[in-house]
Order: C-alpha cells, then sequence, then structure tokens
C-alpha cells in the first residue's frame, strides 16, 4: 500500500455505526484472457457500508470500479471472497438492488412508463400493483406529465431521471450507480447532483456512487473510498462531514476544498481522475 501522510484513520470513533448494508471479504477479481494469461483487475478488498448510507468511490481508469459493482449487482461472479447484502449473497438479492448505469439504457419503443416498469416484468411482480409505484417514482424524478412520452422526446438529463426512477421503482434497499452522470454537460450534471442528493435524503436508500469526479463524490457522499490502480483495492475511506441538504455554493467553502486536495493527493501522479 501506498504510504500517504493522510492515511489514519478517517471514522469518528464517537459515530455509533450504522448496520451493514454491504459486507465485502476479502474480495478479488482475476479475469482469464484468450491467450489464457490472467489478470487482476480487483485485489481482495474488504469493506463494508452502512444502511442509509451514500458512499462514493473513486480511483483512475481500470482500477476495478465497475468490476466491483458488478458483482455486488451480481452480474458476474467474484473470483474470491464473498459479498453479503443485507445478509444474503449478493446474487440471492437481485430484487433489492437497483442498477443506473452511464448511459440510461431505454429502449426507444417503449415510452417512459414502460422503460420504468421493466423491473417490474422481469421479476414477475405485481403489474398493477406497481404501476402505482412508477407513476409515484416518475413523480419523485420530476416526470410527472412525462410517462406517456418516449425516449427520444427527453432530454439527455430527462432520460437519466428515468433510469434512475426505474431502479427505484421496485423500492430496493440498494442503489448501485456507475458514473450514472458522465455523459451529461456540466450543467446538467451539476442539477442531476442536486436532484440525487434530494431522492436520496426523501428515500433513504443505500448508495454506492462510482465517479471519476472527485468534486461529485465530495458534494454527494457521507464516505468516499478511494481506490489504487489495477488491481484496485482501496487506499483510503474518508469521511465527509459536510452538513445537508448541501447546496452547489458548499463546493466554494474552504472544507469543500480540503476534502477535493486529500483526495486529488492521491492521484498527482497516477492520472485517472477528473478535477
Amino acid at each position: 500500500m501506498v504510504h500517504h501522510p493522510h492515511a489514519a484513520a478517517s471514522a469518528r470513533p464517537d459515530r455509533p455505526a450504522a448496520p451493514a448494508a454491504i459486507s465485502i471479504r476479502a474480495v478479488s477479481k482475476t479475469y482469464r484472457t484468450r491467450d489464457h494469461g490472467d489478470v487482476a483487475a480487483l485485489a481482495a478488498t474488504t469493506v463494508e457500508l452502512g444502511d442509509g448510507s451514500f458512499v462514493a468511490l473513486v480511483g483512475p481508469s481500470g482500477c476495478g470500479k465497475s468490476t466491483l459493482l458488478k458483482i455486488l449487482a451480481g452480474i458476474q461472479p467474484q473470483s474470491e471472497g464473498e459479498v453479503l447484502i443485507h445478509g444474503r449473497r449478493a446474487g440471492e438479492a437481485r430484487g433489492d438492488v437497483g442498477v443506473v448505469l452511464q448511459s440510461p439504457v431505454l429502449f426507444p419503443w417503449r415510452s417512459i412508463l414502460q422503460n420504468v416498469m421493466l423491473p417490474v416484468a422481469i421479476l414477475g411482480l405485481d403489474r398493477a400493483r406497481y404501476r402505482e409505484e412508477a407513476m409515484a417514482m416518475l413523480g419523485l424524478v420530476e416526470l410527472q406529465g412525462f410517462e406517456g412520452r418516449y425516449p427520444r422526446e427527453l432530454s439527455g438529463g430527462m432520460q437519466q431521471r428515468a433510469a434512475i426512477a426505474r431502479a427505484l421503482v421496485t423500492d430496493p434497499r440498494l442503489l448501485l450507480m456507475d458514473e450514472p452522470f458522465g455523459a451529461l454537460d456540466a450543467m446538467t450534471r451539476e442539477h442531476m447532483n442536486v436532484e440525487l442528493q434530494r431522492i436520496w435524503l426523501e428515500k433513504r436508500k443505500t448508495v454506492l456512487l462510482i465517479t471519476h469526479s472527485i468534486p461529485e463524490a465530495v458534494f454527494l457522499a457521507d464516505r468516499v473510498l478511494v481506490m489504487s490502480p489495477r488491481p484496485g483495492r482501496i487506499l483510503e475511506d474518508i469521511a465527509i462531514d459536510l452538513p445537508r441538504p448541501r447546496a452547489m455554493s458548499v463546493m466554494g467553502g474552504p472544507e469543500f476544498g480540503r476534502h477535493v486536495t486529500r483526495i486529488r493527493d492521491f492521484f498527482l501522479t497516477e492520472g485517472g481522475i477528473d478535477g
């Protein structure tokens, strides 16, 4: 592990720990290539995420962030170790996990409401019951009145809000987000940051957000996990104690700047992280 002057534990000893929503225990991932070589994507990683917490994961490109998220989502298995989500193995917790990717991945031939209802169909849930929930989620992301529209009729930010509504429609306890705003312009991205914070404050899901933007991580998260280059491992676990709700103006404050500088220090020689 690379020594860093700020490498002391960041957790506050006087703060009671929340029950673990996610327990990652010595999880690693190695890929077998076509020429039968092994590529270690993720080194043995152990960390817990408290129930209802908002945690951001930052690190250089290719460090295994998305690999870890896919393991948590049950999309691919780990090579070693164990993942528990609310006490169940990751692959068994499918209905308890919502996923939002960088691209909204909305089906163009389906209306916005039909896209939001997609997890209901996949999980074989009661359509009549969850249609009401889908409409409520569209209201939550401020897309009421757009349920009959098609993706091509919505802006990029609106499409991403529809993807968030889709991830929330089955009321999962865990929300996994992989660079959800990376493709948006700067102003829309800032607006989506504020909206995501509002939704989290209202719903209090456990959120794990992968981002290349250090300011975005500090603005949104309670904790920022800093990962090393591949094979990824957690270098630092930083508590973000900025009061909520946070306005964009908090980014100009000295405490915000100290957090950003502390995290950026890890990547001065590594690259792969946006300012």
